[in-house]
């Protein structure tokens, strides 16, 4: 070989090395600026999918408030739901318990309901006493009728059976009152209220027109001995008795 054929060999080595450079830059540009497409979509994808979390995030945190508020509004319903309930059961005892008062009364009575009742002894009386002072008879008869019922050995409960008597008598309804004087004399013997009883039972006799009967149940008392008062209103109704004359008295 030649020295030109030597240079010419080196020129063309060079040049290939050359063009072989070149083509290697092109290749590194070419392959940084796919580096640098692929390195943007990859922080695309990780911002969307960051995004897309931060989303999902939002919506399950907004699902889970609903769902609590849901809940508490749940327990607030099932909460007065049992209080409904428990004043439905409480409401229906009440209307029971009047049922069964109503269902015992007698015809023209009145049925208390136990609010009415005092639990106290001396309160329960008083209270019957009161509704008979204040002319309500039918209220009156019932609550000393239960007192007898709640007290029957009770020392007042003779003078409770009285004023049942006289609360009929007051209403001009002699035939009754005598009916519940004369418990008080069957059942109260030893009790005070029998005197009262007894004038009692002479008036209301007397309203009847059965004056005979009515000067008997005078004569019983005024026997008794009883209080100056009661005895003084017995002389009276007796007088009145023996003025009355035939055509008032029917025996």
């Amino acid at each position: 070989m030649t020295k030109s054929d030597a240079n010419q060999r080196f020129e063309e080595q060079k040049r290939d090395l050359e063009a072989l450079q070149a083509e290697v830059r092109a290749n590194n540009l070419a392959l940084g600026t796919k580096l640098k497409e692929l390195e943007d979509g990859l922080e695309k994808a990780r911002l969307l999918l960051t995004r897309d979390s931060a989303d999902v995030v939002a919506q399950v945190q907004g699902q889970q408030q609903k769902m609590a508020e849901l809940e508490g509004k749940m327990d607030e319903m099932t909460h007065n739901l049992q209080g409904l309930v428990e004043q439905t059961a409480k409401a229906q005892a009440t209307l029971d318990d009047r049922l069964k008062l109503a269902a015992t009364a007698k015809p023209g009575e009145v049925a208390l309901d136990p609010s009415q009742i005092p639990g106290d002894k001396a309160a329960h009386f008083s209270a019957a006493y009161d509704a008979y002072k204040a002319s309500e008879h039918e209220k009156s008869r019932a609550l000393f009728a239960e007192y007898l019922k709640r007290y029957p050995a009770d020392d007042k409960a003779g003078d409770a059976q009285y004023w049942i008597g006289a609360s009929y008598l007051v209403q001009n309804k002699p035939a009754t009152a005598l009916g519940e004087y004369r418990k008080v004399i069957s059942n109260y013997a030893k009790s005070p209220a029998v005197d009262t009883a007894l004038y009692g039972m002479a008036d209301a006799f007397f309203r009847l027109h059965a004056c005979t009967d009515a000067k008997g149940a005078v004569d019983a008392l005024v026997k008794r001995k009883p209080s100056k008062a009661l005895e003084d209103r017995a002389k009276q109704l007796s007088r009145a008795i023996k003025d009355a004359g035939k055509e008032y008295c029917t025996s």
